[in-house]
């Protein structure tokens, strides 16, 4: 019964409220930090699995083919390294040999997922997957006879 008077008795003090106060809204600000700074990462993650997914349609446009081995060195290149899961897909009508003929529409789909560590609980971190999913379609520019 002691105990339970000598806490409230802390609890109606207002000793160092404000610091309490302060401390937190410091730790809050902290977090709406963190929180901003992890969005411009993926912000920017995304921006860049674009500009893959554009230079990949500007390339097959150009060469009137599609080459796997080409399109995965040139995402490695411009950065795919830093994406999880990457994949490139090419939906189109080919005239053999993965070869598209003039004027032919194709489509370019990319999907990625770009991770965040949220915490570090134990041996590993609590982890967000954040889906990356860029669909662009270019034309041939090539006339295979």
């Amino acid at each position: 019964m002691a105990a339970i008077k000598k806490l409230r008795g802390y609890l109606r003090q207002k000793k160092g409220s404000s610091a309490v106060e302060f401390i937190a809204t410091a730790a809050m600000l902290i977090l709406v930090f963190a929180v901003l700074v992890s969005a411009m990462v993926y912000v920017t993650e995304y921006y860049s699995a674009s500009y893959i997914c554009r230079r990949v349609v500007r390339t097959i446009e150009v060469s009137g083919e599609y080459d796997e081995n080409v399109v995965r060195s040139l995402a490695d290149e411009l950065g795919g390294d830093a994406l999880d899961e990457l994949s490139i897909t090419v939906d189109a009508d080919y005239c053999g040999n993965n070869r598209i003929q003039l004027r032919d529409e194709f489509r370019v789909q990319l999907d990625a997922s770009y991770t965040i560590n949220i915490l570090m609980l134990g041996d590993g971190p609590l982890k967000i997957k954040l889906p990356i999913h860029v669909g662009l379609s270019g034309r041939s520019e090539v006339f295979w006879k």
